[in-house]
């Protein structure tokens, strides 16, 4: 998708998505859960945990129909 993101050696990965508060509130009406993190100084990411196959497949899918929707 091309999407920007910080390289982590954790279980998790910070997406830079733009409004990330947004994105959040829009991935939880999807049924897929990550994070915002402006609390931390970065308004513009999600933190996503890396899951299953299935769950990676669910949040990448879920991401993608909100771009088509136009948020991106």
């Amino acid at each position: 998708m091309g999407i920007a993101y910080v390289p982590s050696l954790a279980n998790f990965l910070l997406v830079r998505v733009g409004k990330g508060r947004e994105y959040f509130e829009a991935l939880l009406r999807e049924r897929v859960i990550v994070r915002p993190v402006d609390g931390y100084g970065l308004p513009d990411y999600i933190r996503v945990t890396v899951g299953t196959r299935e769950e990676n497949r669910r949040f990448l899918d879920a991401l993608a129909k909100i771009f088509q929707r136009g948020m991106a």
